[in-house]
C-alpha cells in the first residue's frame, strides 16, 4: 500500500464514523455554498450522490428553479475515449440505477446528457484537500480524465468547488501530473478560495 492509499483508508474510516451527524454537518457546508455569488451566477450545477459518508450536497438542488442541477454518469471506455463521466439532469421524478460502482445515476435518453465543459459549477466530491487545491479522490481518476482540458485552459467552465468536512483538509498532498486541482473549498467552516 502506498502512502495515498493509507491516506485514503484512513480518511474513509473517519468519513464513514460521521454517520450520526453527516446532514447536519452537510447543511452547513451546502448553507455557504447557498450563499456564494459563485452559486448565484451559475445556470447549470453538476454535484454527485453522497455515498460512504461523504459529505452530502444533495440540498443544493431545492427550491433554485432558475438553475438546472445535473449528476455524473459514468461513460465507459472505448476506442477513442477513455472511461470519464457526463452529466445528467437531476429531476425529482428522474428514475436511477446504480452503476458499477454502487452508486445512483439518473436514467435519461442520450439527448439529455451534458458534457462537463457546459457546467458553469462543480460540486466536487473528495477524500482529502490541502488549501493549494490539491484534491485526493477515490482513485478512479474520473474527474482528472474529464477535465483535463483545464491543464490547458485553466479559466475554461465549470468553476470547481471541492465539497468536504473540515477533517478531510490534509496539510499537503503530492499532486499528480494528471491532476486538476480545485478553485474553491467549501467546509462546514466556510468557502474558501485555493491558494
Amino acid at each position: 500500500m502506498n502512502n495515498k492509499e493509507i491516506l485514503r483508508a484512513s480518511l474513509r474510516k473517519k468519513r464513514t464514523s460521521l454517520s450520526h451527524i453527516q446532514q447536519q454537518k452537510s447543511q452547513k457546508i451546502v448553507n455557504h455554498v447557498l450563499e456564494s455569488g459563485i452559486f448565484k451566477k451559475a445556470h447549470k450545477i453538476g454535484y454527485y450522490h453522497a455515498v460512504r459518508g461523504e459529505a452530502d450536497p444533495a440540498n443544493l438542488n431545492i427550491g433554485h428553479k432558475q438553475q438546472q442541477f445535473y449528476l455524473p454518469v459514468v461513460v465507459s471506455a472505448s476506442e477513442n475515449k477513455q472511461q470519464g463521466l457526463v452529466f445528467a439532469p437531476a429531476l425529482p421524478a428522474s428514475q436511477q440505477q446504480l452503476n458499477q460502482f454502487n452508486i445512483p445515476e439518473p436514467i435519461c435518453e442520450p439527448s439529455e446528457l451534458i458534457q462537463i465543459y457546459e457546467l458553469d459549477l462543480l460540486i466536487m466530491p473528495l477524500l482529502g484537500f490541502d488549501k493549494r487545491g490539491n484534491r485526493l479522490g477515490m482513485g478512479g481518476g474520473f474527474y482528472d480524465r474529464s477535465l483535463s482540458y483545464k491543464q490547458q485552459y485553466p479559466k475554461k467552465k465549470p468553476v470547481l468547488i471541492g465539497f468536504a468536512y473540515d477533517f478531510q483538509e490534509i496539510e499537503s498532498l503530492q499532486a499528480e501530473p494528471w491532476d486538476i486541482g480545485l478553485e474553491w473549498i467549501a467546509t462546514e467552516s466556510g468557502l474558501f478560495r485555493c491558494k
